[in-house]
């Protein structure tokens, strides 16, 4: 519990000293934080899309798919 009072103060400090900074350093770590969290649920997602895919070839008889490669967010072209 102390390390939440500390981290507080610390907050307050930083907001008195320089708002509008600590303000963008919050923005950008919450932004990065959302993009980490976003690439874990479609890379999740695009696996059980790919595991389904698996399961629907080899009831059809048809050749599996190739082993599962998933591209981050960040390293896209696009």
């Amino acid at each position: 519990m102390q390390g939440f009072y500390l981290l507080v103060i610390l907050l307050a400090c930083a907001f008195a000293l320089d708002g509008e900074l600590t303000a963008r350093i919050l923005r950008a770590a919450s932004l990065k934080a959302e993009i980490y969290v976003m690439n874990l649920r479609t890379k999740w997602a695009a696996w059980r899309m790919y595991r389904s895919l698996v399961k629907i070839c080899k009831e059809n008889g048809f050749p599996e798919p190739g082993p599962f490669v998933y591209v981050d967010l960040w390293d896209r072209e696009s």
